[in-house]
């Protein structure tokens, strides 16, 4: 991935209604959680990243964003594009303590 490329941040509606969703935090923090996101995504969305290899959700990326949330993403390199499909709070699901 070349290091010195921008790439344009998107959320799908299901990801910002899990953000909305999630009620442990007051809006502000949502805000800053969506905010932060599209400065860290933008220029380095691999970075402290993991792909997902196994489950329906192989082929994704998963990074840890602020306030112990999980950010589910995929990437398209030629267009520059990282895509926001879902947001967990990393206490919230088994999925991500399994194997």
């Amino acid at each position: 991935m070349n290091e010195n490329k921008t790439f344009d941040v998107y959320w799908s509606q299901t990801a910002l209604d899990e953000l909305a969703n999630i009620l442990a935090y007051p809006p502000e923090v949502k805000e800053k959680i969506y905010l932060d996101s599209l400065g860290r995504l933008s220029v380095t969305p691999t970075i402290a990243a993991k792909r997902i290899t196994h489950g329906f959700l192989a082929g994704y990326w998963v990074r840890l964003g602020l306030y112990q949330v999980m950010l589910v993403f995929e990437i398209n390199n030629a267009k520059g594009i990282v895509w926001i499909d879902g947001i967990k709070h990393k206490r919230e699901n088994v999925y991500w303590k399994r194997n």
